[in-house]
């Protein structure tokens, strides 16, 4: 711990380039505009390494600090056995207020042996989840005497590789009630290779962007009462969630790409591309039932110019279900006035009978989306498969959908496209967001059924 120095604006705390720490750093300082306190490297290319055997909860916490860089590290923290709330990065934040300008950047994060359970009620000693990087505003659910949050925090340009239980998360004052949203959020050019949970999570946030992120290889690790996916906003206003790319989300419960979650308004989800999820492209929830003051649910979500190929591919039953659930978009709870449009949703063949071939399901979650508007998308599919489930949902729009192959739909809103998949059918070069779409994917090549093809030949658009 750095306590017997004296820290001012523009100092540097910099390791030597490729030295072993096994002890962490903690550190509490505050920089200033302009001159910021930086933990860093210096003297060659390779980071130092802070390497924890997981005697530590965290090798690197930064507590109570602003206008502070911490970059150019590399993070292990791994014992003998998963450890409850392991960390590799912790920046915290308790009875502060409002802690501005935080960046990390350029940091290697790998081997945190965390627990793989999250939490939620369940009885279990190693309840919870560990994760490569938190970043925290309130101690459990608060409130604090002070309240405290973000005003300028970016993470960027980081490695995650093979750590437990998840990625990126945040935790902040999510109770609407006590809200004080962290404000001015970035994290965007970050790779998540190899982890089992959550990709990136905000929380407590008002207009986070979550941008050209990459979550891929997710081991089929995680208990079967674990939920997780991608990417997702919880208790957040305005969140925007655009050019990522999701693949190989192998939870047994979601496992979706992409999920606008509850207790949040106007989450806005674009350009991104989701392949090989096993639960989906995106799920779409609402707990029903919180009292206001706690959440406000799900409203205004928008969905749109996003390409989901090869989604919904679990081949197993789910414990204690009936049947296989793997519905590419799946929408639960009384979620509100969501609008799913201008997407392109390529499915193959099912490799077992019995598997899920439905493009939308919407069903119960203490209550029933509804005004749900599916409108101008454009659908493949190689097999019969439903185009929307409703249980008892309400007021459900569909206009202007095409599809190529044998897609059983409602009787309006949807019509057979009789040529080939291809940009005829979807592609306006009048329209700027499919030219930023375009644009993000042209280089891009996934595993489809054991073989590599290029994003747009497989649209169509090649």
């Amino acid at each position: 711990m750095i306590k017997r120095i004296v820290i001012k604006p523009g100092d540097s705390i910099l390791l030597k380039s490729g030295d072993v720490f096994l002890e962490p750093l903690c550190i509490s300082a505050k920089g200033a505009n302009n001159q910021p306190i930086v933990i860093g490297k210096y003297g060659g290319d390779k980071k130092p390494y802070l390497k924890g055997d997981g005697s530590y909860l965290e090798m690197v916490h930064v507590y109570n600090s602003e206008n502070i860089v911490i970059r150019d590290l590399e993070i292990s923290n791994k014992g003998l056995k998963p450890r409850p709330y392991l960390s590799g990065l912790l920046v915290d934040l308790h009875n502060y207020g409002k802690a501005k300008n935080i960046l990390i950047t350029n940091l290697y994060i790998h081997d945190i042996y965390g627990s793989l359970y999250k939490g939620d009620g369940y009885n279990n000693k190693e309840v919870g989840a560990g994760q490569a990087i938190m970043l925290q505003s309130v101690s459990g659910n608060g409130p604090d005497s002070i309240p405290s949050c973000f005003d300028g925090l970016t993470v960027k340009n980081c490695y995650i590789k093979d750590s437990q239980r998840n990625g990126i998360m945040m935790w902040g004052n999510w109770i609407r009630k006590y809200w004080f949203p962290s404000t001015h959020i970035i994290i965007e050019h970050n790779i998540i290779d190899g982890v089992p949970g959550d990709g990136i999570v905000p929380v407590g946030c008002e207009a986070p962007l979550i941008q050209y992120n990459i979550i891929k290889n997710c081991p089929k690790t995680l208990p079967p009462t674990e939920a997780c996916d991608g990417i997702w906003p919880w208790s957040c206003d305005n969140a925007v969630i655009q050019y990522n790319i999701v693949s190989d989300q192998n939870s047994q419960v979601d496992g979706y790409g992409f999920d606008s979650d509850y207790n949040c308004t106007n989450s806005l989800f674009q350009y991104n591309l989701s392949f090989n999820n096993a639960g989906g492209f995106l799920l779409l929830c609402n707990s029903g039932g919180w009292p206001q003051e706690f959440s406000i649910g799900n409203r205004g979500t928008i969905v749109s110019y996003n390409i989901s190929i090869n989604d919904g591919i679990r081949q197993y039953i789910v414990k204690g279900m009936s049947k296989f659930f793997s519905p590419i978009i799946h929408i639960t709870g009384p979620t509100e006035n969501s609008k799913i449009e201008h997407n392109i949703i390529y499915t193959k063949k099912k490799r077992l009978n019995d598997m899920d071939k439905r493009i939308i399901c919407s069903d119960n979650w203490s209550g029933y989306s509804d005004s749900t508007y599916f409108e101008n998308n454009y659908i493949y599919v190689e097999e019969p498969t439903k185009a929307f489930d409703k249980s008892k949902a309400t007021n459900n729009f569909f206009k202007g959908n095409l599809f190529v192959g044998p897609l059983l739909t409602p009787n309006i809103g949807f019509q057979a496209y009789h040529g080939k998949f291809d940009k005829k059918m979807w592609y306006s070069p009048k329209d700027p967001h499919w030219r930023n779409m375009i644009e993000f994917v042209k280089n891009i090549s996934i595993p489809i059924n054991g073989k590599m093809r290029k994003v747009l030949d497989i649209i169509g658009y090649n």
